[in-house]
């Protein structure tokens, strides 16, 4: 994880110099510059892309950490495109400008897009915001045990607990293989409760969610430690007895079957590592959950340079263009750091199925599921810090708490109220 935030920090420092490149070869003031706040640092390389492409707009892009936030809390300098994650919130929208008529002057093809994706920008039949880029979970494992995963494009959470049942081994004491835990992953707990449609959401205080599905999921993932791998003592131990390497190293050692890696994590393997690994999308009923942080795109409903953001919207979102985009990111030699189109699959459906496998071959065949994403609800501009300080420690204690122990875990309410009286 240090690695990717590293990556991250280093193309911010090159946005940074873009921009300042940028704006010195547009200090002559033309009307037709627009400017891009976000922190996506590949829109620096994208908007070069789009101003050698024609002559009569030019773009730039300012880096900002938290671009919903600073558009928040700026009243005097707008900009006129905003790019990134938790766009979605009630605040942020109401600065945002609808988007419908790109559709109806068929600027862009509503169809193109992910369904799911796109209707979660949409918001009381008005599209606030679109899709740009998004990634999936995946459970990965070594190439050695395909004979073990019969399925070719998904893992349901019942298969990857039943084929890690399977590969489970013990001499007389303790666990010398163990297929899979949970446990092992807090973050995996969490897409588990996303799957049990727990609906996490803005709301008060903080967030709500759907109690009934959050106490289905937290039930199954402990059923799950105690019938499948004995107790969360077992598998604590097992942990800290085997499992201290990254992910792809550990299911390689075939002490573990599988392990977790989000898409953006898992396609900037280097070669000598991906091509010993396979991997599946985890699903429920059918559905693959997609991460929280979908970047979005949206224009501000005070931007002066509305033309130049519309402009540079149905460049960003034709095919030949995206496929110019991965190509420059690997002729700089950025794709061993980044993944795909803003750090993800593209929003586009026709880019992820022809142009991806290109670029990514471990692709072929394993493509995001058309029709099957499930997107999570629009969440508050803090999730994140709420997810880690609140949500993860609450699934940690209640999926490890001992048999008869589990009314003691503090409820989720009580942990929102204490959180809420320290900050």
């Amino acid at each position: 994880m240090q690695k990717r935030h590293s990556a991250r920090g280093a193309l911010a420092l090159i946005a940074s110099m873009l921009v300042a490149a940028m704006f010195a070869s547009c200090a002559n003031g033309d009307d037709g510059i627009t400017v891009i706040w976000t922190n996506q640092a590949e829109f620096a390389s994208y908007a070069e892309l789009f101003n050698a492409s024609q002559s009569r707009y030019q773009v730039v892009v300012e880096y900002k950490e938290n671009p919903s936030g600073d558009l928040l809390a700026s009243d005097r300098e707008i900009p006129d495109l905003i790019i990134g994650p938790w766009l979605k919130n009630e605040k942020t929208r109401a600065r945002l400008k609808p988007l419908d008529y790109l559709f109806t002057e068929l600027r862009i093809s509503s169809g193109r897009f992910y369904k799911p994706l796109l209707d979660l920008g949409n918001v009381r039949g008005q599209q606030y915001l679109l899709p740009v880029s998004f990634n999936l979970p995946a459970v990965i494992f070594s190439t050695d045990m395909k004979d073990l995963v019969t399925q070719d494009f998904s893992l349901s959470l019942d298969e990857i607990k039943a084929i890690g049942s399977e590969f489970n081994e013990k001499n007389e004491k303790n666990y010398v293989k163990m297929g899979f835990s949970p446990r092992w992953t807090p973050e995996f707990l969490y897409i588990a409760a996303q799957l049990y449609d727990t609906r996490f959401e803005e709301g008060s205080p903080l967030f709500t969610w759907n109690k009934e599905s959050l106490e289905t999921a937290v039930t199954y993932l402990r059923e799950w430690t105690r019938s499948v791998n004995t107790s969360a003592t077992a598998e604590d131990d097992f942990q800290f007895k085997y499992l201290y390497d990254p992910p792809y190293t550990l299911v390689t050692k075939s002490r573990s079957l599988f392990s977790l890696m989000e898409s953006d994590e898992l396609f900037v393997l280097p070669h000598d590592k991906i091509q010993n690994i396979d991997f599946r999308w985890i699903t429920r009923e059918g559905k693959a959950p997609v991460r929280d942080n979908i970047v979005y795109l949206g224009i501000c409903r005070k931007a002066k340079h509305r033309a130049a953001a519309e402009a540079f919207i149905e460049w960003f979102y034709d095919d030949k263009n995206q496929r110019l985009m991965l190509e420059r990111s690997k002729k700089m030699g950025t794709m061993d750091r980044t993944f795909g189109i803003s750090g993800g699959f593209s929003a586009i459906q026709t880019v992820n199925e022809k142009t991806f496998p290109v670029f990514y071959p471990s692709l072929l065949a394993h493509v995001p599921p058309k029709n099957e994403l499930a997107v999570p609800r629009i969440l508050p501009n803090h999730w994140e810090t709420y997810k880690a300080e609140i949500v993860i420690p609450y699934l940690v204690d209640a999926v490890g708490a001992a048999p008869g122990k589990e009314s003691s875990v503090s409820p989720l309410e009580h942990r929102i109220s204490d959180w809420q009286k320290t900050h």
